[in-house]
């Protein structure tokens, strides 16, 4: 399992990198990263086909639980994913 903390995926977020939103509609549409695609955890598994295979993806969600869990079957499937500790929670504090 690839983990990178918050701290990092801020240095990150100048470059162009992919980022997986997998909140619901509503956390997404009340605050997200412009460069952020809204793939929620529930549409997931059957958008697969939406997805690169050469692309690494850092998968983000409200305090990190639930982008752990969507990280590892990401990378169970073939895909390059990584899993941003504290999600938008600690993204948000790391900001204040």
């Amino acid at each position: 399992m690839h983990s990178i903390t918050i701290q990092d995926f801020r240095l990150l977020l100048e470059d162009s990198i992919a980022i997986l939103d997998i909140r619901d509609k509503g956390a997404y549409k009340e605050n997200h990263l412009s460069q952020a695609i809204s793939m929620p955890t529930t549409s997931l598994p059957n958008r697969l086909n939406e997805l690169n295979k050469d692309t690494t993806y850092y998968i983000l969600s409200h305090s990190g639980r639930r982008s752990e869990i969507i990280a590892e079957f990401l990378n169970n499937h073939g895909f390059q994913a990584i899993h941003v500790i504290g999600g938008m929670k600690a993204l948000k504090e790391a900001a204040a």
